[in-house]
């Protein structure tokens, strides 16, 4: 390894120096600053028998490359790396770099060779190591690719034709703009957008995309457009760009393909109706309902993701939680995200915040979720019944034998270690609250762990939330404003109505009896004192009459 003061040999968590990348308009690959304990964890596992397909799963296009860069930028944001973690970006640029070939993403190409070239320098002295590592990848790279040097021929070629394509449509978007041709100019703006994506520009696709907008003649169209804008962003795991689309998509949803009118509303208008308006309804509502189905599913992600995003993991699970029951991923499968990624997602959200009758009936009771599992990630299904059986030894230990690859995760990632940490807490609060009191031995055996770490996870429970005090001092703070407003609106409708009522307390006289002239008591009354006072009825008002009558 290189010298650690150098600071070319220490791992930062941007780029190399000199290399324009592109890995700054993706913030799956943009990781901030890792604690040295993901390199310690990622360091234990075997590069050589890394199981590459099923860490690329259904995973194809844009999410693909995504994926695969997502780990270099992750190990580069450690401190320090490890020859594991070297060898283990070095496998995975391996592999990125045919399928950036495929693109027109220079900016990234250049960025992966710089990662290569990095990787090379600091394994000097390791030869064995680095001939070893990598070379089943190593046989689709050339030899010059995989130590770091660039083709500078495909990347003049990359170039070319990205500039060739952009001046097209350039030319085209001015002849359209001139002769007002609308329809052309949204097609336009749309190819402007692939380019785009092509060349790993998503800030420029989404503003294509938004351009393209201005020039859309039907609802359609704005449902078009608000799926190319989500499905950008989720492709790139851009998730803090995605609540406005969400918001704009839905609308457009709702405009151009409605739900279908209420049964009471058909039986009103069937006299006038026909066969071949029946039959024409009926194909309308068919391709709405496929239409929507289409746009839900995507529209269920996008909202999932947010919610990951915002660490509200609850509203994750449940959301990610429906995509199966609402029929899967379907032909999007691995576009952005995967069905198998869904299922482990709903998982760990559902366990760190779900009893055990919750996690029964939204996971193992639900095929969809069963099936939604592959082979590699079985070991999902062992963790969620040993939770749900108390084995929490047993739960524990799974996810700290698959942390890492947890870590690699581009979607898991980021909140690996919350989401750990929220179940190992939801086992404790689960495991105590049966007992009025429990012993720390006992206990530290069913977890798997000594006496004192588990006296010091049990202490935690205690520490003070200001989260929730803040919540329950405002809803406090409400309750008590609520009873004010109250009581002057009531005293507003007394004063309206010619009544007044005395606040001021009871006065005593000498006798203590509370006659101010030893004939009667002259006292305030309470908003809930009820009022002997004649009307016409020679009835009696109430103070609750009062307050329904406002």
């Amino acid at each position: 390894m290189s010298d650690p003061t150098d600071p070319a040999a220490t791992g930062s968590s941007s780029p190399p120096s000199g290399v324009a990348s592109s890995l700054s308009l993706q913030p799956q690959t943009q990781a901030p600053v890792q604690p040295m304990w993901v390199t310690d964890v990622l360091s234990q596992l075997d590069v050589d028998a890394f199981d590459w397909t099923a860490f690329e799963g259904t995973y194809k296009g844009l999410a693909l490359i995504g994926r695969l860069s997502y780990i270099p930028t992750l190990i580069f944001s450690t401190p320090s790396q490890s020859p594991t973690t070297l060898a283990l970006a070095r496998a995975a640029l391996l592999r990125l770099i045919p399928l950036l070939r495929g693109t027109l993403d220079v900016g990234l190409y250049n960025t992966a060779l710089a990662y290569l070239a990095r990787i090379s320098a600091e394994s000097t002295g390791a030869g064995a190591r680095d001939d070893s590592m990598g070379a089943d990848e190593a046989s689709a790279v050339s030899g010059k690719e995989a130590e770091g040097i660039p083709d500078n021929e495909w990347i003049e070629e990359a170039g070319e034709t990205e500039r060739k394509e952009n001046s097209r449509l350039d030319v085209e978007l001015r002849g359209y703009m001139s002769n007002l041709i609308k329809e052309s100019i949204r097609l336009t703006y749309l190819a402007f957008a692939q380019l785009a994506l092509r060349t790993g520009k998503v800030s420029d696709a989404l503003k294509a995309y938004n351009a393209a907008r201005d020039y859309c003649s039907s609802p359609a169209h704005h449902v078009d457009i608000g799926v190319g804008l989500i499905e950008t962003s989720l492709a790139y795991n851009q998730p803090l760009s995605l609540p406005g689309h969400i918001s704009k998509l839905e609308a457009s949803l709702d405009r151009a393909y409605p739900l279908p009118a209420p049964t009471s509303s058909r039986n009103a208008d069937s006299a006038s109706t026909t066969a071949a308006d029946i039959r024409e309804n009926r194909e309308r509502e068919a391709r709405a309902a496929s239409a929507r189905k289409v746009v839900g599913v995507r529209l269920r992600v996008a909202r999932g993701l947010v919610a990951l995003a915002q660490r509200e993991f609850e509203k994750a699970g449940r959301e990610f939680g429906e995509v199966g029951e609402e029929g899967g991923l379907g032909d999007w499968e691995g576009q952005a995200i995967s069905t198998s990624d869904i299922a482990l997602i709903t998982a760990l959200c559902t366990l760190s915040t779900s009893t055990r009758d919750r996690i029964r009936r939204v996971l193992v009771d639900r095929s969809s979720f069963r099936s939604a599992l592959d082979d590699s990630n079985r070991w999902i299904l062992d963790l969620v019944r040993a939770f749900i059986d108390a084995r929490y030894g047993d739960a524990l230990a799974l996810l700290n034998k698959h942390e890492a690859m947890l870590l690699l995760n581009p979607f898991v990632g980021p909140h690996t270690d919350i989401l750990l940490s929220l179940i190992r807490t939801q086992a404790i609060v689960l495991y105590v609250t049966p007992f009025s009191s429990v012993q720390i031995g006992v206990m530290a055996n069913a977890f798997g762990t000594d006496g004192r770490q588990m006296l010091l996870s049990v202490l935690k429970l205690n520490t003070p939330n200001p989260r929730n005090e803040l919540f329950s001092h405002a809803l406090k703070v409400g309750k008590t404003t609520n009873e004010t407003t109250k009581a002057a609106l009531i005293r507003m409708r007394l004063h309206e109505a010619g009544i007044t009522v005395d606040p001021r307390p009871e006065r005593q006289n000498g006798n203590g009896n509370g006659n101010d002239n030893g004939n009667g008591a002259a006292r305030g009354l309470n908003p809930s004192d009820s009022l002997e006072l004649p009307d016409f009825n020679g009835g009696q008002i109430d103070m609750d009459e009062i307050v329904a009558a406002m």
